[in-house]
């Protein structure tokens, strides 16, 4: 009898080969496990804006590593410039609105150069920030002197009114008092933040109406910090501010701050090991407000090669990327020929917008029928969820990609087919996050099988047996019981029940035609 072999890795052809090979008594072959993580499409750096393309390319060649470290913060930064001064409505006359904002994670082990990838496509926007903070210091200088001089004059006025009414009662000493308010600090313009609270980002928020980009070189201290139940009112704020739409603090003491459209973007690494407890702990939990699953993932294989790469970074793609910033920076509703509802008195109101041309529209429509049978359809771990969030999504990039490229006027078809080449892009990484949590569980199974072949773990045996002994992988209980579970369905073990005299023992072996060697 040829037996399956169970120290080879269990890739899906192995498996049904060896598994054709087995014939047991009951005829029932060992299933082929579960692959740890779905395959992923490689990022389409064809769909990326012109300008953008060659710099993404570049940088990522240099750092040696995947395309999406660089292209995907560049989309988020430049959806962040987009979101403050247009909306799309993807519908010919319904009033659907989606702003441009994105989130998105990048996802890599340690080492694997997420932070200073990042850091290289959201360069254009740091230097859009210390030139805001720059200009804002000159303000506050002028600011202060002016605040000082108001002062010192409201007080010799006030001096002078006190004078008066003290040997004229009656006085008119209004045109003293007159104009002795105190004046308010300019705004500060802000284009990023990052490590800040969210009261704090509420005020950053109220003052720069348009929005701004948070970035983060790790998610995970923010998403478990917003997890905690005490902190549900943050998590409301965030939720909203992806969403767009008014949003009000009422504080005793403190009085109201109001932000009139809250549209945060949101960018950050993450390694796949706190993902997936993230998605674990989402999929347990039975968590709907759907926090995770409003961030594009980009999770790309791990770069098999390296070569050391050293020359001059490509200053042409460079400062193309850099104009086109600016001109993002510069953008104006009419430069792009938004429109905006007009009320009675015949006054606009309300967010500027685009919409798609009848071509784009068709492409659009044809996919949201398709994406809304699979939503209607799909239940997996929070997949379903993601994907209904590209309702936004694919209007979002599809908005950010016409107006970086140079369009005005209504989206056309060739930046609606760049939005849905990223579509399924980024559908294919969601499903390898939201698969992800399954992973400690069959790298725990074939932990257990390798031990069995090696006799360190004899049979019949507990799950006690298996974690006690604090093996790698196989120290966690929870993770064991479920890897048994697996197995047990997979038909690698059977499952049986042993009389101690009081409560039954469940122990486990090697099923029929597994080798037992």
């Amino acid at each position: 009898m040829n037996a399956l072999d169970l120290t080879a890795p269990l890739t899906a052809a192995d498996a049904i080969a060896q598994c054709d090979k087995v014939s047991n008594g009951t005829g029932a072959a060992p299933l082929v496990l579960p692959t740890e993580l779905p395959d992923v499409e490689a990022f389409p750096l064809d769909a990326m804006p012109d300008a953008f393309r060659p710099w993404a390319s570049d940088v990522a060649e240099r750092m040696q590593c995947p395309p999406d470290f660089v292209a995907v913060p560049m989309l988020v930064s430049a959806a962040s410039l987009v979101a403050r001064v247009l909306t799309i409505r993807p519908q010919a006359r319904a009033d659907w609105t989606e702003r441009a904002n994105l989130w998105a994670l990048i996802v890599g082990r340690p080492g694997a150069m997420k932070s200073p990838a990042i850091q290289q496509a959201l360069a254009p926007l740091e230097r859009m920030e210390k030139a805001a903070r720059l200009a804002h210091e000159q303000q506050m200088a002028a600011y202060l002197a002016d605040a000082l001089a108001g002062k010192l004059r409201s007080e010799a006025q006030q001096a002078e009114a006190k004078k008066r009414l003290k040997s004229d009662p009656g006085a008119d000493i209004s045109y003293l008092l007159a104009g002795t308010q105190e004046l308010a600090p300019p705004p500060r313009p802000r284009y990023i933040v990052n490590d800040t609270t969210y009261e704090a980002l509420g005020v950053i928020l109220s003052e720069n109406p348009g929005g701004v980009l948070s970035t983060r070189d790790e998610m995970r201290s923010l998403m478990a910090h917003l997890a905690k139940e005490e902190n549900a009112n943050q998590r409301g704020f965030y939720l909203q501010a992806w969403s767009g739409g008014g949003y009000t603090f009422d504080r005793i003491g403190r009085g109201s701050l109001h932000i009139e459209d809250a549209r945060l973007s949101m960018i950050g690494g993450i390694q796949p090991g706190p993902l997936a407890e993230l998605v674990r702990q989402a999929r347990i939990g039975g968590s709907a407000d759907g926090m995770l699953e409003r961030f594009l993932i980009a999770w790309p294989d791990d770069p098999r090669d390296w070569r050391d790469v050293d020359r001059w970074p490509d200053t042409t793609a460079r400062r193309t990327a850099v104009d086109a910033f600016a001109c993002l920076d510069t953008l104006t509703p009419d430069s792009v020929a938004a429109e905006q509802d007009i009320g009675r008195s015949g006054t606009g109101y309300g967010p500027h917008y685009l919409r798609f041309d009848d071509a784009a529209r068709a492409l659009f429509l044809e996919w949201r029928t398709d994406l809304e049978r699979t939503v209607r359809t799909t239940e997996s771990d929070g997949f379903e969820t993601a994907l209904s969030k590209y309702r936004h999504h694919v209007p979002a990039l599809a908005l950010t990609i016409h107006t970086v490229d140079g369009n005005h006027g209504p989206i056309g078809e060739a930046s609606t087919l760049k939005a849905l080449t990223f579509a399924e892009y980024f559908e294919s990484h969601a499903r390898r996050c939201y698969a992800s949590s399954r992973r400690a569980t069959v790298q725990a199974a074939k932990s257990i099988l390798t031990k069995l072949r090696s006799g360190a773990l004899s049979e019949p045996f507990t799950p006690r047996d298996v974690y006690q002994k604090g093996w790698a992988r196989l120290s966690d209980a929870r993770i064991v019981a479920d890897a048994l579970d697996m197995l047990t369905a997979h038909r690698w073990l059977v499952e049986d029940s042993q009389d101690t005299g009081g409560r039954p023992k469940t122990i486990y072996s090697r099923a029929p035609g597994v080798d037992h060697g």
